[in-house]
């Protein structure tokens, strides 16, 4: 294989959950911010030519990152929703490679705690009609009753939903940009909510394959996502799973 896959990472949000000072990607985990954690994931991997990173116009913490004027790291003006940057990461790199019909995984700018093995194994999954991370559900699934606003607004339970086939999406999540490129505009011109690359696949009729992920793969989203993390990165590092190659 040669070193012809591009990453993706949307880093345009503001993560309102996370009731930071800053946006979330900024904050720190173990002395870096999580984007740079997460982009010391990717950058110096021979099978991937480099990074994108998409960032909101009015960020004013991506120019001090240690990564913002590397060789392999490249900045393009994100958008409004995750997949309007994404969408755009994806013409990008079009115009900038020449190239429409390439791999590109697309990785959660908070989710800084992929391992190596985990990485390998989707780079080297072979589907033309993509791949992604994911984790069959442990946990009782639930499904909630319709809430009544003008009422108490207590959730309620409706029905317990069979867990079986129920799986929990992660990032990266691979795909042939000509065709993510398509299925992201025909979901936005058809108004479809899109919180994910491979939901965007599966409205257009792809349907990609399932890798089993890590539990230690999270997405900081909550303020106590952040001190999971720092106990995860710390004990990844010590036992050699998390950025030797």
């Amino acid at each position: 294989m040669t070193s012809s896959l591009w990453i993706i990472i949307p880093a345009a949000g503001v993560g309102q959950r996370m009731q930071a000072h800053c946006p979330k990607q900024y904050l720190s985990l173990a002395g870096q911010s999580i984007l740079d954690r997460t982009i010391e994931i990717f950058v110096d991997h021979p099978l991937i030519a480099g990074v994108a990173v998409g960032v909101s116009p009015e960020d004013v913490y991506w120019s001090e990152s240690k990564w913002y004027q590397h060789a392999s790291v490249h900045t393009f003006s994100g958008g409004k929703e995750r997949s309007d940057t994404v969408l755009k990461g994806l013409k990008f790199l079009a115009k900038m490679t020449g190239n429409e019909q390439q791999e590109v995984l697309v990785h959660d700018a908070a989710r800084p705690l992929l391992t190596q093995k985990k990485l390998e194994q989707i780079i080297r999954h072979d589907s033309d009609q993509g791949v992604l991370l994911a984790m069959p559900a442990r946990d009782t699934v639930k499904r909630q009753l319709p809430i009544d606003t003008s009422l108490a607004c207590t959730s309620s339970v409706d029905i317990t939903l069979d867990r079986s086939g129920i799986w929990l999406a992660q990032t990266p999540q691979k795909f042939v940009s000509g065709r993510l490129l398509y299925a992201l505009e025909k979901a936005q011109t058809e108004g479809v909510v899109i919180t994910d690359e491979c939901s965007a696949m599966e409205f257009a009729g792809w349907h990609p394959d399932l890798l089993v992920g890590e539990s230690s793969n999270i997405k900081v989203t909550f303020p106590e996502d952040l001190l999971i993390a720092e106990a995860l990165f710390s004990y990844l590092r010590s036992s050699n799973l998390h950025f030797n190659k």
